[in-house]
């Protein structure tokens, strides 16, 4: 009799439910939620070092170009080939289409619940749909409104309500509000976040939004019915008000100078704050790890002292990963 040990069993991966997509549907999903057309997509295998499933923006094979969103790519991502990722700013316009709302944490659904009961008071109709750890509020414009107005709304009403965000004051738990920018600068794409409807790849479950039927038809039945912010009610709303200064800033460090100079390319120490120094390196929390929910103990993050143009994450995000959490993804050669 064999003694050999035998390996243990591992359950087969799911597979994802394919829907059958009616070429009518993609127009009106591209007019409500793509504010541009770079996109990422979500990896269909998990990175073999942290078992993530992170997003990329996708470039052409032989060219490197990076691709644009188009009617195709929207009918693999609702049909369930494929999922994507949607920036929230036009840089032409530092407008938005939507505000979406995204709560991972312990009591993500009975905050969102708060939230969604005090933007039904002003005449806000915000759409829930669930995610993998938590769910996300959506809310539609009627036109592509200012991103800094509508983080400004969205800030002083989760304040008030006693909602935390994501970030300030060193909060490690709490909401994070899409536009995660008031605007972009030349070559920044902000950041992005799964587009709605689709599924997500470590699961390989869709999310549907919760007032309506699973099933696409329904869903966009839904989302046609969907209340839309205006202009004017936007401006109403955020009259006299602005972003707390003390919110917008956490602790501050003496931070290190760039030696290589501002005007060389990408500079790590422009997008990051620095902890600490040691080992020769300066340490700090990865973006890309803090993007998932990770790296609270914000060190995993190491950079050269010598020469900070040499960075690497602890936890195993690679530098694509890295850039892309910071809205400045690695430029195409």
């Amino acid at each position: 009799m064999s003694t050999a040990a035998t390996k243990p069993w591992i359950p087969p991966r799911p597979t994802p439910e394919i829907l059958k997509v009616d070429p009518a549907l993609i127009p009106e999903y591209m007019a409500w939620f793509v504010n541009r057309r770079a996109y990422t997509r979500q990896s269909d295998t998990p990175n073999p070092e942290n078992q993530r499933y992170y997003y990329y923006q996708p470039k052409e094979r032989l060219t490197k170009k990076r691709l644009a969103l188009d009617a195709g790519t929207v009918r693999r991502h609702l049909s369930g080939f494929q999922t994507i990722g949607l920036y929230a700013i036009n840089p032409e316009t530092q407008c938005s289409k939507w505000v979406a709302i995204d709560a991972d944490y312990r009591r993500a659904h009975r905050d969102l619940a708060k939230l969604k009961l005090e933007l039904k008071e002003d005449g806000v109709e915000a759409a829930l749909e669930m995610s993998r750890r938590g769910a996300h509020l959506w809310i539609l414009c009627e036109e592509p409104l200012p991103a800094k107005d509508c983080r400004i709304y969205i800030y002083n009403l989760a304040l008030r309500l006693g909602v935390p965000i994501k970030g300030t004051l060193n909060q490690l738990d709490g909401i994070e509000i899409f536009p995660r920018q008031d605007e972009l600068r030349e070559g920044e794409f902000g950041n992005a976040i799964r587009g709605p409807l689709g599924i997500h790849r470590a699961n390989m479950h869709r999310y549907w939004f919760e007032e309506a039927a699973p099933n696409l038809k329904p869903q966009f039945a839904y989302l046609r019915r969907v209340k839309r912010l205006t202009a004017v009610e936007l401006s109403t709303f955020i009259e006299g008000l602005s972003i707390p200064e003390e919110f917008q800033s956490r602790s501050k460090v003496e931070q290190p100078s760039v030696p290589f100079g501002s005007g060389r390319g990408f500079q790590i120490l422009d997008h990051v704050q620095v902890k600490r120094k040691a080992s020769n390196n300066w340490w700090t929390q990865c973006p890309s790890c803090a993007k998932q929910g990770h790296d609270r103990s914000s060190d995993n993050l190491a950079i050269s002292v010598g020469d900070p143009r040499f960075y690497k994450c602890w936890a195993g995000c690679t530098k694509e990963m890295i850039r892309e959490a910071l809205g400045v993804p690695v430029p195409q050669r």
